[in-house]
């Protein structure tokens, strides 16, 4: 079965979305309940002062009191907190989850009863990260650009080159294993994923002020899929209720037979199993009207070509390849509940472009995307003007996932 995202934890800044909350890292639930948390140690940093210095006051989730010394049977300290966050983000990470901190160099803070901390107190020590020079390094721009369109927080960079205003740098030599996807002008590393023993830890560069207006649900969406792609779950929510309008030839029929051996209960059990995984067979195939996500679209789009007669080499989920006799051409694929943008052509020209590299001769190409996929099909624009252009320039074809 498909794995389904469950919730994602923002602190530090407003997030909108339905499976997201949106807390600071003192008034939080327990990390360990999330799938993904979303953080700004800056701001985190900041909170922490407040508290140190009086001028701000914090309650927990339970709406304790946080205090730096606690004197009332319901105060919380301040230190115990902070120890407890540091625990349960281990335990995420441990459960395979993924951590996304906007990079900032840390600032110190003293802490009665825990000491010096900065502001990724919160890492789990046993991974070996020490964030501070020689690794992470202040540093100040706005100019920066995607280095691996493949990696998950790819598309997310890319919608917000306009509004980057990093104020930190990594020196990868001093993370082995280290993987750059975005840089600044001058090559510096600004967005990184760095290893860890389980779960997925990344790092993007400071924005200069979190988006406004419809602008914060497209970045919040970009963020979102970042994340769903990182942990290979698809998208969240029921189908919409036009797509039961479009049904698969033949799928009224076999649901019928799935009723049929509901009432023959246990007298026809197997037949009732048989039917269920006929029905599903089937049925996965609306998807292709209005999922996203490696196992939400990207399985049901190879298993549609595969049905129709194209030869199909998904080893490696990063370097899809059609084949048809002798003819192949290389893929991408891409949903979004907006028109898509350039990250989907960006990644099929670089793998084009290293296929020439190699065999001396451009390869075709072709762009399956599932554009404004809440959208009832004939209603939708799939693909941006941009992109539409894009791909006229490099000669490679885009086709809707709704004609397969």
């Amino acid at each position: 079965m498909a794995k389904v995202i469950g919730r994602i934890l923002s602190l530090g800044f407003p997030l909108p979305g339905v499976q997201v909350d949106n807390y600071t890292v003192l008034s939080a639930p327990s990390f360990f309940d999330y799938d993904a948390l979303v953080i700004d140690p800056h701001a985190a940093g900041l909170l922490i002062e407040g508290v140190l210095d009086g001028t701000l006051s914090a309650r927990t989730f339970s709406d304790r009191p946080v205090v730096l010394h606690p004197t009332a049977a319901d105060d919380v300290a301040l230190a115990d907190v902070l120890r407890r966050r540091h625990d349960e983000t281990r335990r995420l990470l441990d459960s395979g989850g993924v951590v996304v901190a906007f990079a900032h160099p840390p600032s110190t803070h003293q802490v009665p009863g825990a000491g010096s901390l900065d502001d990724y107190w919160w890492l789990p020590s046993s991974e070996g990260l020490d964030l501070k020079p020689p690794l992470l390094v202040a540093a100040e721009g706005s100019q920066a650009h995607v280095a691996d369109w493949a990696h998950p927080m790819a598309a997310f960079v890319s919608s917000q080159l306009a509004n980057i205003a990093y104020r930190a740098h990594f020196d990868v030599r001093h993370a082995e294993g280290a993987a750059l996807f975005a840089q600044s002008h001058g090559g510096a590393a600004i967005g990184v994923e760095l290893p860890l023993g389980r779960g997925r830890l990344m790092f993007l560069p400071a924005l200069r002020a979190w988006p406004s207006g419809e602008g914060r649900y497209t970045a919040s969406e970009a963020l979102q899929a970042g994340i769903r792609r990182a942990l290979g779950a698809e998208a969240a929510g029921r189908q919409p209720l036009w797509v039961a309008k479009r049904a698969v030839p033949g799928l009224d029929q076999r649901s019928q037979a799935v009723s049929e051996a509901h009432a023959a209960a246990a007298a026809a059990q197997s037949a009732l199993k048989a039917a269920q995984a006929d029905e599903e067979a089937l049925a996965r195939y609306q998807r292709l009207l209005w999922q996203e996500g490696t196992v939400g679209l990207n399985a049901v789009v190879l298993d549609a070509l595969r049905f129709i007669g194209f030869g199909v080499y998904d080893a490696n989920p990063n370097e899809l390849e059609l084949t048809l006799g002798d003819e192949r051409a290389l893929i991408e694929i891409e949903g979004s509940e907006y028109p898509i943008e350039m990250a989907a052509h960006h990644r099929l020209r670089q793998r084009i472009e290293q296929a020439i590299e190699r065999r001396g001769v451009a390869p075709r190409g072709i762009l399956f995307v599932n554009g404004q996929r809440l959208v009832a099909p004939e209603e939708r624009q799939h693909v941006s003007d941009s992109l539409r252009i894009a791909s006229e320039t490099m000669r490679y074809c885009v086709a809707p996932t709704t004609l397969l």
